[in-house]
């Protein structure tokens, strides 16, 4: 009787058993596109083919798409309301905004919002 319960037992937990390279996802590539928009919002400069190759493990950099996400990030960021709060919350100036038309303006926020974290964080 006990040796049915261990046969039983194995084939129950075979039948449960899934191969690990049957659901496996297939590398698509790298996205380009998302890639310059997560450099842009996060503050980062372009960076150079060979950088970019390095980072994604990816020789085939598809530079056009690189930037065309960088400047769609650039237009998430660098606004005046968006540079101030990170000035107040102490984050470095995105230097990609430097790159924009009005950068003086945006660098005043960013400064404005800056002076105002420091003095806020140095009262308290």
């Amino acid at each position: 009787m006990r040796t049915g319960y261990f046969a039983l037992l194995a084939i129950f937990l075979t039948g449960c058993s899934v191969d690990p390279y049957t659901h496996a996802p297939e590398w698509s590539g790298t996205d380009w596109y998302s890639a310059g928009k997560e450099d842009a919002m996060s503050g980062a400069i372009v960076k150079a083919n060979e950088t970019l190759a390095l980072d994604f493990n990816d020789t085939d950099v598809d530079r056009p798409r690189y930037l065309e996400g960088y400047n769609d990030g650039l237009k998430k960021i660098c606004k005046d309301d968006l540079l101030y709060a990170w000035g107040r919350a102490g984050k470095i100036y995105p230097a990609g905004c430097d790159t924009q038309q009005n950068a003086s303006q945006l660098r005043q926020s960013w400064q404005k919002g800056m002076d105002e974290g420091t003095r806020e964080s140095l009262l308290n």
